[in-house]
């Protein structure tokens, strides 16, 4: 039935027509998301989340937050976001720089910062009386990053060190798609949570339009449409700017297509090359092996990777068993399969170390 008032008339076959128009968009951003993406199981890392905040550099999703500290200092992340100590900068003359890029075996989860494998080689790079330099080595670990992750932590934050040096540990799964950022997650017991591609993409896509935060962080958890647009936003970007809004990077833990996140996470490896030449730093490339026998690391990141952009490379598999040492014996619990227990960081240390003796060039 029509209503006698014509303009309340067209004002409701307005709203009706636009009702009808976002339905219709939910519908189809719905499917052309659930093409590429689906709602997802993730595990919950004990990383503490009360130390990480959501970073708005595209594609890191997350990161440490600067100056924190908590449980009495045992977690001290200083004004550059690594948990480490404050380094001067610039770089003082006489100091050989060496940052460590990784994910949780970097970052020593269990131990304090001064018993990881970063802090044990700096140590060990001044023990040497007889040399003139003075080693700072940087633990710029943090929890669950890939291999991109870790490329855009020291791209955008980290090169002010001026280093001389960058070690990039890599394990197997710096091959998975980026890792997932979940606030209010630091007193739960939970191990695992179902998350939504709105409530994933609310925490982790960086914003883009010019909307208080609230209300964008809103429109992208609970509006499919909003996400797509924004997703074909950032597309766009991408391809003007590729350094600011780095490509592919919206395809975070919940993408189908794991070969697509592999392949990405590999061509990173020429960006660290492109950088180095740059900024003039060297590159080692740290292989850590799930620490059980039939373990390996992928054949790329050990051979060819290496070979194309001329890094140098630490087998850690390769070295723990030139040494006698049972992977088994250095996890931290019987079930762990990559983090690494007392023993594990200072021989890491010290092979480490040993290799660096050769390859340093001042």
């Amino acid at each position: 039935m029509m209503l006698k008032n014509p303009i309340l008339n067209k004002c409701l076959i307005l709203i009706s027509t636009l009702l009808v128009i976002f339905i219709f968009l939910e519908i189809i951003s719905n499917a052309v998301e659930k093409k590429y993406f689906f709602d997802t199981t993730v595990y919950v890392q004990k990383a503490k989340p009360i130390l990480h905040k959501i970073s708005n550099i595209p594609g890191l999703s997350y990161e440490l937050i600067p100056n924190v500290s908590i449980e009495s200092g045992f977690y001290s992340i200083n004004s550059k976001g690594i948990r480490d100590r404050e380094f001067e900068i610039p770089k003082p003359e006489g100091v050989f720089r060496i940052i460590v890029l990784g994910d949780s075996v970097t970052f020593g989860t269990e131990y304090p910062a001064a018993l990881t494998y970063p802090k044990i080689l700096e140590k060990l790079l001044n023990a040497k009386t007889e040399s003139n330099i003075r080693y700072e080595v940087l633990n710029a670990g943090v929890c669950s990053y890939n291999a991109v992750q870790k490329f855009l932590l020291l791209k955008h934050k980290l090169l002010d060190y001026e280093p001389d040096m960058i070690i990039v540990q890599f394990l197997n799964d710096d091959y998975y798609r980026n890792a997932v950022f979940l606030p209010g997650f630091e007193n739960s017991n939970q191990k695992d949570v179902f998350l939504t591609m709105g409530k994933y993409f609310s925490f982790n896509f960086p914003q883009i339009l010019a909307l208080p935060h609230s209300i964008d962080r809103l429109l992208m958890r609970h509006l499919a449409s909003y996400r797509v647009m924004n997703k074909r936003l950032y597309d766009r970007l991408s391809l003007s700017d590729p350094d600011r809004f780095p490509a592919q990077a919206y395809k975070f833990a919940a993408y189908k297509n794991m070969e697509e996140s592999m392949k990405v996470n590999k061509e990173v490896f020429e960006k660290f090359h492109e950088l180095s030449v740059k900024f003039n730093f060297q590159i080692s490339l740290l292989l850590v092996p799930e620490l059980k026998d039939d373990s390996g690391i992928d054949q790329w990141i050990k051979n060819d990777c290496p070979k194309k952009y001329g890094f140098s490379s630490i087998d850690l598999k390769q070295a723990f068993n030139t040494r006698g040492v049972n992977l088994e014996s250095l996890r931290i619990i019987p079930e762990g399969t990559c983090h690494l227990n007392d023993k594990g960081h200072r021989i890491t240390a010290q092979i480490i170390k040993k290799r660096l003796e050769k390859d340093i060039q001042y």
